[in-house]
């Protein structure tokens, strides 16, 4: 697999993860946004990416920014090692279960 195949692959799994995670705070999902560090000082180690879950009150109220954190961003983490690098396995994209509304 070529590097910009594993980034394609790496870009579906973060959507379809930041889908999944507006879904479970009963959110509804408006996109992605990777914020990336600014460059790191001479001697000093690169920050990491920051990612967010650009998401929307189910009321349809507002909109807002969610920090995404704790397995959601250590799954990203793993999936940025392996677009970086090619090792180990593909990242697994999460199946997004619809919540049925009562009308």
């Amino acid at each position: 697999m070529t590097s910009s195949q594993r980034q394609s692959a790496f870009n579906r799994f973060f959507v379809s993860l930041a889908k999944s995670r507006a879904e479970r705070l009963g959110l509804g999902y408006a996109g992605t946004i990777r914020k990336l560090p600014p460059p790191a000082l001479p001697g000093e180690a690169q920050g990491a990416t920051r990612y967010y879950l650009n998401a929307v009150a189910s009321d349809g109220s507002g909109s807002g920014l969610v920090e995404l954190a704790g397995t959601a961003v250590a799954s990203l983490r793993k999936a940025e090692s392996w677009v970086e690098t090619g090792k180990g396995a593909a990242p697994v994209i999460e199946k997004v279960k619809t919540l049925k509304r009562k009308v």
